[in-house]
């Protein structure tokens, strides 16, 4: 079924429950939302899942990274950290109008791509020697700024990859689930 239109009558169909086993249901969440348009049909591949559970553990990685190098405590935002999350919060307002135009896939592309390639490959590793240097205002405002982006990434993803965010979310030890929480605003 690598890439074919799937067919029940052809029998090359993925069974959910084998793929939501093998790959996590928020895997395959994401497979059938991004790169689906309305009135298209849908190719979906085992490898298209996996790349997905790559990107479910990259969100993980990103979350370890984050409480494992930055302050809790909060402090004010420098002017570099605060385009930071002014960046985001473009990002959010285009996600929210894709989603209220019922564009999901596009909606969940974008926080894909703005995930893996701007925060973690761009941000992240500019921020290593931010948060290991001796300036105190610096690493609490860039601790500041990537706990910012990185909760309102968690509720922006959530409608997308449910399982995974409210997890995360749960060892972030939150009043309450992320399911009931508002969707974020500047």
């Amino acid at each position: 079924a690598q890439g074919r239109k799937m067919s029940k009558s052809l029998g090359n169909n993925l069974d959910p429950l084998e793929i939501a086993e093998k790959y996590g249901a928020d895997a395959a969440r994401m497979a059938l939302i991004v790169g689906n348009t309305p009135g298209t049909d849908t190719r979906i591949s085992e490898d298209k899942i996996k790349g997905y559970k790559h990107f479910g553990n990259k969100l993980w990685n990103i979350t370890r990274f984050i409480f494992e190098k930055t302050e809790e405590k909060a402090g004010s935002l420098n002017e570099t950290d605060g385009a930071l999350v002014a960046e985001f919060d473009t990002l959010l307002e285009e996600v929210t109008e894709d989603l209220d135009a019922y564009r999901a896939y596009l909606a969940a592309e974008k926080l894909y791509h703005y995930t893996w390639h701007r925060l973690a490959d761009e941000i992240l590793e500019e921020s290593k020697p931010i948060l290991q240097g001796e300036d105190t205002e610096a690493r609490i405002s860039r601790s500041t700024a990537l706990r910012t982006i990185h909760e309102k990434l968690l509720l922006a993803l959530h409608p997308f990859m449910p399982f995974i965010t409210e997890e995360i979310w749960s060892t972030m030890q939150k009043e309450q689930l992320l399911m009931v929480s508002p969707w974020p605003q500047k």
